[in-house]
């Protein structure tokens, strides 16, 4: 039975309960939102804006012939600084470097270091942005493809206290007050673009949604959005940041961009239904709601990332985060399944009706998986997952208490057919 909800489509779904943060929760006297300094010139917020608006790249350490190591850097993807201190919100598959460690696994001189990206500042827009900063990621959610980094070092890697930062930054709107015909700014560092910043315009055309998602799953626009604008600011009206231009990579989302599973993503020597949503075409036309991010941004200010202790319980929803691994071999398994059926559902009474579905998510290239707060207290679920070639596991009766942690981390595993 589980089986008919891989066919059905829910196994790349994913849901988030974005809480809405207080308007300016991440602003303070001392350094102004860009769309709320006092507004002297036009020229001067619009600076504000785009000064904002970062390109990012991995950080690769090199050992030269002398023996001797040094940082190199290149752009490929864009983000949004969101606080004075040094807070920026970008793309998941931005700061994803597991495939550029592959391709440079066999160079004896190259080392791709995770988790940090280097961060360009455009000075002049006429001018490639500038190498300024190295960033950490601290938290993500891999299935929304969103994730915040925080600015931490120079580029000579001395730290840098994050008060001591008074960067220009981006207010975070409200995506669920966007609507149809509403003008939105867009900036970015496109392939297509050159290598300096890009600004475009255009107007909400639409809203779409995804399974799982509460709420705008997307927003759709009608401005020219090309690819390396991914992670990139779209802002409305007043200058607030209200989404993020993202590659979608669920069924949901094809009339968001054109998607097509092109590659063999998960390894199987096969190109089929489980394989990752391939963008097809130069533009992705489809913004993530920054609501969905909210909840991110959060975390990562008080420091509560992903993988941090969390706090044991509280009288809100809890949240399943962990990986899917090999049985025989501890590997994770990418583009496995979790899928969780409404309260008081069997798998015995599931007969594929997607409307009995809660939620479900796919794992990312190193099995991770993370669902939304969807769990209530008091209330008994039953849960699964599967990948192809494995069988499936299923289990009813998961009950929710009221002393059970908010975030459940775990580690499941599959065995090979």
């Amino acid at each position: 039975m589980f089986s008919k909800l891989l066919l059905a489509g829910f196994a790349l779904c994913l849901g988030l309960s974005a809480a809405a943060l207080p308007h300016g929760a991440l602003s303070s006297a001392s350094a102004a939102p860009a769309a709320q300094q006092g507004e002297p010139q036009r020229n001067a917020t619009r600076r504000a804006e785009w000064r904002a608006a970062v390109q990012l790249g991995p950080v690769l350490l090199v050992t030269n012939k002398r023996g001797k190591q040094e940082l190199r850097f290149f752009g490929w993807g864009s983000g949004t600084i969101v606080s004075r201190d040094g807070l920026i919100l970008t793309n998941y598959h931005v700061v994803d470097v597991s495939v550029l460690i592959s391709e440079t696994r066999g160079i004896p001189n190259v080392k791709v270091l995770e988790n940090k990206m280097v961060v360009l500042i455009t000075r002049q827009t006429d001018q490639p942005p500038v190498a300024t900063y190295i960033a950490d990621v601290v938290d993500a959610l891999p299935n929304l493809d969103l994730a915040v980094l925080r600015i931490t070092s120079d580029l000579s890697g001395k730290e840098i206290d994050p008060a001591t930062l008074n960067l220009p930054f981006i207010e975070l709107g409200d995506s669920d007050k966007v609507e149809i015909e509403d003008v939105l700014r867009i900036y970015g560092y496109p392939g297509i673009g050159g290598s300096t910043i890009t600004f475009t315009r255009g107007s909400v055309s639409g809203f779409d949604s995804e399974p799982g998602v509460k709420g705008r799953a997307w927003i759709k626009t009608d401005a020219t959005v090309a690819g390396g604008n991914s992670g990139g600011t779209a802002l409305n009206e007043a200058g607030q940041l209200v989404g993020v231009p993202t590659q979608a990579k669920v069924p949901s989302a094809k009339s968001a961009t054109d998607c097509r599973r092109v590659q063999d993503t998960n390894g199987d020597g096969e190109i089929d239904y489980y394989d990752t949503c391939i963008p097809i075409g130069g533009f992705i036309n489809a913004l993530r709601p920054v609501n969905l991010a909210k909840d991110l941004i959060a975390r990562a200010s008080r420091g509560q990332a992903t993988g941090q202790e969390t706090p044991k319980s509280s009288a809100g929803n809890v949240q399943i985060v962990g990986r899917i691994v090999d049985a025989d071999t501890g590997k994770p398994i990418p583009g496995a399944v979790f899928v969780i059926l409404k309260a008081g559902l069997s798998w015995d009474d599931f007969d594929g009706d997607e409307a009995d579905v809660l939620e479900a998510v796919r794992t990312d290239r190193r099995g991770r998986f993370e669902t939304s707060p969807v769990l209530e207290r008091g209330k008994t679920y039953s849960v699964g997952w599967g990948a192809k070639g494995y069988r499936e596991v299923t289990h009813d009766n998961l009950k929710v208490t009221a002393d059970m942690p908010d975030v459940l981390e775990t580690t499941l595993k599959l065995q090979r057919k």
